[in-house]
């Protein structure tokens, strides 16, 4: 009994029916174009700044090659004593900081 009367009230609003269908289908077709739309906006973007951030990277590692070099050319070369000062240094913050210098290297034992 019930499902003839709502066929009976669904045929007697088919108009009202239709008006939501379309509300329905033109809220998905805008949802989807307006995300596809965004996607690409944002991808776009991202490409940009992902292009323009390996570049700065690749030009400061060329200048930090560059202002190595320079300060090696500029520093005047260590006397014995100062190396032995220096490895001594050395020894000592690896014993008193082993995670910044690990116990791994050998270097300055």
């Amino acid at each position: 009994m019930s499902s003839s009367r709502f066929l009976k009230l669904m045929a007697q609003n088919k108009s009202a029916w239709k008006a939501g269908l379309a509300v329905v289908t033109v809220g998905v077709t805008f949802k989807v174009t307006y995300f596809n739309f965004s996607r690409g906006v944002l991808v776009d973007h991202m490409d940009a700044r992902h292009l323009k951030a390996t570049e700065n990277l690749k030009d400061a590692r060329q200048f930090g090659i560059k202002m190595a070099k320079d300060r090696e050319e500029r520093a005047p070369p260590l006397t014995p004593e100062q190396r032995e000062q220096l490895h001594e240094y050395l020894r000592l913050m690896k014993r008193t900081q082993p995670d910044v210098y690990p116990k791994e290297t050998g270097r300055f034992d």
